[in-house]
Order: C-alpha cells, then structure tokens, then sequence
C-alpha cells in the first residue's frame, strides 16, 4: 500500500497527516530510479517546517522529508551504477516521508554491504551537513579544538565520530546529564549547555559547530581562538516543544548577529552559514561530491540510532524529538 505524510497545515505534531497515495502513473524517466522505502529520517528542519518556519518549505500541502533507504525497484533505461534489487540510500528534496519515491539515480547510494537499511536511512543529512561544516567550510585539521553545540543527536553523533577519525580534540554539549555517557562513549569530552557556559576554563576554540542560533551564536564566536570557525547551521533556540510559538522564534532570530568585516579584522575569525538544502538542491555540488560518501566505509561511521518509530507514529516521533528525550538518529519505519 502506498502511503505518504502530508503537512497540510502549520502545527502542533498532531497535524502530521498519514494518507493513502496513488502510485505515479507518469513513466520513469530515463535517470531515475524508484526506490521502495524502507525507513525515512527525521531531521530538526522537519520540526522547523511543520511549525511553518522554514522559508524554503514548497507550498502547502506537502510532503517532507530529505532522506531514506531501501530497495530499487525499477530503473530509468539511462542508468547503469543501479540494478532492481539494490539496497540504497539517498536524499530527496522534500517528499522523503514516503512508502515509495522517485529520484535522480545520483541520489541513490548503494549501500554498503555491513551496513542495514535502518543505518543508510540515517546517514544522507548528517553525511552532508557534518562533511561540509567540518572539512569543507571548517578545515578541522587533527589536533584541533573543536566544539559541538548538538552532540547527542544524529547530525553530532556521526560528526563526532568524523572528527575522532582526523584526531581532533573534541568537547561535545547536549541538553541533560542523561545524554553525556554517549559523547563520551564517542570519544569526546562530555558537558551540558549549563556547564558549558558556567565553565570558568579559558579554552579557545578552532572550530565551533552551532545549531542553536540566536544569542548562542555571538557567545561561541567570543570563545574562537585566532583563525577560528564558526559554522552556524539552525536556530533550535527558537523552537519549544508543544506548537507555535512565534515570540520565541521571533526574539531568537531578533538575536541573530550582523557580522561587520571591518570589526572583523581585528578578530582573524570566520563566519560561515550552513544550510544543508541549498547542497542538496545542487546537482553539481551533490555529484562533484559524491566521491566523499567513502569516507563512511573508510572511517566506519556507523551511525547510531535512537529509536525507530513505525510511520502511522510521526507525530509521536516528532514529539519525541521535540522534547528533546532522543539520542541518535530518530527513523520512521515504512514496512
């Protein structure tokens, strides 16, 4: 049965929308591959767009989503890296909340083989956005001193894993005392958001991940050291658990810096912004880099993975992540 989750209107969890779906009757085009979907992953940006919050969302109704696994079943008559019967991965710009999908052959990566189907659902967003801000934008060399404002989650689970694999020297935060044993576990030094600011330690940063936006930002800058990097990648400052609650959002976004280069130069610091979207909309960028998707056989980056929700569960599942209770990658399950 094919089924599909709308977001018809902007919400609380509860307005996910579970339907049935009509198979696509146009043909398969000649670079496409369909694929039937076994687990999508649930990324923050889901949250933000269900809120009605994020700009680039396509209009009301749609289907979210940016990533899952499972298996080909048909192939366009162009493509040859594929066969029916492929376990894969990939991304998809929107419409990842699905039993069944339709994508650009490049955006299915076959998967390797010590890897299951539950893992590849949890590695395209994260791959992406970790490899970009790290050793793309970043630079993260070893030895340096790194910083990651989001460790406990799927995106910084795997982008401490990456940064193990370099020999960086990582501190990693998260929201309670519950959640450190799995940073430390990864390799890195664990602290809570509290402890992070109430720490009177004088350790300057060559890099530093944000996720949290707002006021946050301008704190991590001051904590860089000379030719350090920040890459800000989300505002989850601004988003509370239970609905909309625009003075929450407004207030972190009032909050945001406006970097001046003029005072920078008496800084030696970077600023970059990070939306993974804009990558995965590229098709140049996306297949120039593809090459990168080595690096998760080569340094083994297992994801970890939190809890899988069956899909009919979504607003369960993005109540969970709302309240900030997971650990890991959380997954809906389509079969």
């Amino acid at each position: 049965m094919f089924q599909q989750i709308y977001i018809r209107k902007f919400g609380a969890p509860s307005v996910l929308s579970l339907e049935e779906g009509k198979e696509e009757s146009t043909p398969l085009a000649s670079d496409e591959v369909s694929v039937e979907v076994h687990y999508s992953g649930i990324n923050f940006a889901d949250i933000v767009m269900r809120l009605g919050f994020y700009k680039d969302a396509p209009p009301k109704p749609f289907i979210p989503g940016y990533e899952f696994s499972g298996v080909i079943t048909q192939i366009g008559s162009d493509v040859k890296q594929h066969k029916v019967g492929d376990r894969v991965y990939g991304g998809s710009v929107f419409g990842a909340y699905t039993s069944d999908i339709r994508v650009k052959s490049w955006m299915a990566i076959k998967l390797p083989d010590n890897f299951s189907l539950e893992e590849g659902a949890s590695l395209p967003v994260a791959f992406i956005t970790a490899y970009a801000a790290l050793f793309e934008m970043a630079r993260v060399r070893s030895g340096d001193k790194v910083l990651i404002d989001c460790a406990s989650g799927g995106l910084g689970t795997l982008a401490l894993k990456m940064l193990k694999a370099v020999g960086a020297e990582v501190t990693g935060l998260t929201s309670s005392n519950s959640k450190k044993n799995l940073i430390e576990s990864l390799g890195a030094r664990a602290r809570t958001h509290g402890e992070f600011w109430q720490d009177a330690e004088d350790t300057r940063y060559d890099f530093i991940l944000n996720s949290q936006g707002g006021s946050s930002i301008m704190r991590h800058y001051d904590r860089l050291g000379p030719t350090g990097r920040i890459v800000c990648l989300g505002l989850s400052e601004g988003i509370k658990g239970g609905g909309r609650h625009f003075l929450t959002i407004a207030k972190a976004a009032i909050q945001m810096p406006r970097f001046s280069v003029i005072k920078m130069f008496d800084k030696n610091r970077g600023v970059f912004a990070l939306n993974a979207l804009k990558l995965m909309e590229d098709s140049l960028y996306i297949r120039k880099n593809l090459e990168q998707f080595d690096k998760i056989t080569q340094w083994n980056l297992k994801p970890i993975i939190g809890k899988i929700f069956p899909a009919k569960d979504v607003a369960l599942a993005h109540q969970f992540i709302e309240e900030k209770r997971g650990q890991g990658k959380i997954l809906l399950a389509w079969r």
